[in-house]
């Protein structure tokens, strides 16, 4: 219960974290590793400087990116981005993936998301929407 508590009292510019929209920014593909479904995704050689457009669009397709691996849960995460889930859409669907997991979603999503924004593989956003005129 204190994660949940800790959720309800941060807020991102005035707003609540809940109704942020996680946005993907890179390409990703999945594969099959011991019949679990395993999400990479394709980072761009090049994206940022002078010439990184150029650049990336000269590299042969087999070099243009870099690949990410992600483990079981940032793969489910990652499964559940398409734009229009809210964060709390997303945490409710990580623990009906891994019910196991259900006192620990509520960080283990929020910390994963701000990782991959870090990074600049996904952009938070407010949600144009209120979550209840679903």
């Amino acid at each position: 219960m204190g994660n949940r508590a800790w959720f309800r009292r941060k807020t991102v510019a005035g707003d609540r974290i809940l109704e942020l929209v996680p946005q993907t920014l890179v390409a990703a593909r999945e594969r099959r590793v011991d019949g679990n479904v395993q999400v990479v995704l394709l980072e761009p050689r090049f994206r940022r400087g002078p010439g990184a457009r150029w650049l990336q669009s000269r590299l042969p397709p087999e070099r243009a990116h870099i690949e990410v691996r992600l483990e079981t849960f940032g793969s489910t995460i990652w499964g559940l981005l398409d734009g229009r889930r809210t964060l709390a859409d997303i945490m409710r669907g990580f623990v009906a993936a891994h019910p196991d997991q259900a006192d620990q979603a509520s960080e283990r999503v929020w910390l994963f998301l701000q990782e991959l924004e870090r990074h600049g593989f996904v952009s938070l956003r407010q949600a144009t929407h209120s979550p209840d005129s679903r």
